[in-house]
């Protein structure tokens, strides 16, 4: 069974909805980030960046990196056809943006939502956060651009840029404003959210806040 490092509101987002897709058992392991669980020995032993999500695969093997699992659970469960296989014409589309946000959109946010990660509290000023939402902004408008599909990324349907971007523009500190000016990002957002397993997922993360 997969075991997932689970906290509410973080990166476990995404590789839930990916395994709940998939319909494949899994447990939940909650860590408590309020009580700095995520900094134990145990944990660190686990994940040494003291990072949640992690994936313990049933083989054993762990995994960290929310993106790499979402990639995964897809190539492992081709059924869900959420990630397209090698040979797809779309793939290299996939990849090119699930990257772009992984390495770039994710840690924007992590520096916007949690800079005294990267800064002690007196260096971080209200123009730096102001700079921080515009670079999200241009981040998000790229990727709004990009989609090519209706409401989809991906012109093939529904897949995990849908989930995986979804998750990203929820931790938006102006979510509703950032897509009130992308249209495009703004229907897929409104499409994914509502999709039934993804509304289930979120519906559990709201249910236990960090």
């Amino acid at each position: 069974m997969y075991r997932l490092y689970w906290a509410a509101g973080t990166g476990a987002i995404a590789p839930e909805v990916m395994l709940e897709q998939a319909g494949v058992p899994f447990e939940r392991v909650v860590i408590d980030l309020v009580a700095g669980e995520h900094r134990e020995p145990d944990y660190l032993a686990i994940n040494p960046t003291g990072e949640v999500p992690a994936l313990q695969l049933p083989d054993g093997t762990m995994m960290t990196e929310s993106a790499a699992m979402v990639l995964l659970l897809g190539e492992r469960y081709p059924r869900t056809g959420l990630v397209p296989p090698p040979d797809d014409p779309e793939r290299p589309r996939f990849l090119r943006w699930l990257l772009y946000l992984a390495a770039a959109v994710y840690p924007m946010l992590a520096r916007m939502n949690h800079p005294e990660r990267f800064a002690a509290p007196s260096c971080w000023s209200e123009p730096d956060r102001s700079e921080a939402i515009r670079c999200l902004d241009r981040q998000f408008g790229l990727v709004g651009d990009a989609i090519a599909g209706k409401p989809w990324f991906l012109p093939s349907g529904y897949g995990a840029l849908d989930v995986y971007l979804t998750m990203l523009a929820g931790w938006h500190p102006e979510k509703d404003g950032m897509l009130a000016r992308n249209s495009a990002l703004a229907e897929l957002v409104s499409a994914t959210e509502v999709d039934t397993v993804y509304a289930r997922v979120m519906e559990r993360h709201r249910m236990h806040p960090p």
